[in-house]
């Protein structure tokens, strides 16, 4: 009885590592706009915040920035000083990050004396940001469908500084059984850590569960 209860064991623990044969596959979050203002996010408070602690918070369209790239990255910016003319020239000559004339999510527009960050980009090519004002308002958005001028500055193109997510596989506690391995004991409190492998334990050399 108790050898039949091991194979009849055995094939159903087999059954399923052939269900779950494939790799664990995990996404990292995608990209979500911000069109609303923050709240008592760390990103845009002292706590985090580079520029609220050296004086310079919000209203304030870079320490704004600095904040939204935190957020969305979950990492702290490259950036940690200048203000908003600066941030296109400190970008090349550190190579912080790509850049380009192309807006893309989560890019950082820069003007000669403006940044902001891109939240949603439409499909007949209309750009919304979100934005800080110095002296002005905190938060709001605008659309844009010509960033070429704001208030009759210069635009200088987009800081991709969003870090696009990428698939990562995990595989934990994997291990290869062939015909000449030992056999797997398997136990109740490691089973679950078996099905994340790829490795199939073979029918002929199966493992004993307790």
């Amino acid at each position: 009885m108790k050898t039949i209860l091991k194979c009849t064991i055995s094939a159903l623990l087999f059954l399923f590592l052939t269900v779950a044969v494939s790799p664990a596959v995990v996404f990292a979050d995608e990209f979500t706009p911000r069109l609303t203002a923050p709240s008592s996010e760390p990103y845009y408070t002292s706590e985090l915040n580079i520029y609220s602690q050296t004086g310079y918070g919000m209203p304030n369209c870079v320490a704004y920035a600095y904040s939204r790239i935190y957020e969305i990255n979950g990492e702290a910016p490259k950036f940690n000083h200048g203000s908003a003319g600066d941030w296109w020239y400190i970008n090349k000559s550190n190579g912080y990050y790509e850049y380009g004339d192309e807006a893309k999510l989560g890019a950082v527009a820069c003007w000669s004396n403006h940044v902001v960050v891109v939240e949603e980009i439409s499909d007949s090519g209309e750009i919304t940001v979100f934005e800080s004002h110095c002296g002005g308002t905190y938060f709001d958005t605008a659309v844009y469908t010509d960033m070429s001028s704001h208030y009759g500055q210069t635009f200088y193109g987009y800081i991709y500084t969003y870090t696009e997510p990428e698939e990562e596989e995990t595989r934990k506690n994997c291990f290869t059984v062939s015909e000449e391995t030992e056999p797997v004991k398997v136990t109740q409190f490691n089973v679950f850590e078996v099905i994340q492998c790829e490795t199939i334990v073979s029918p002929g050399n199966s493992g004993v569960f307790e």
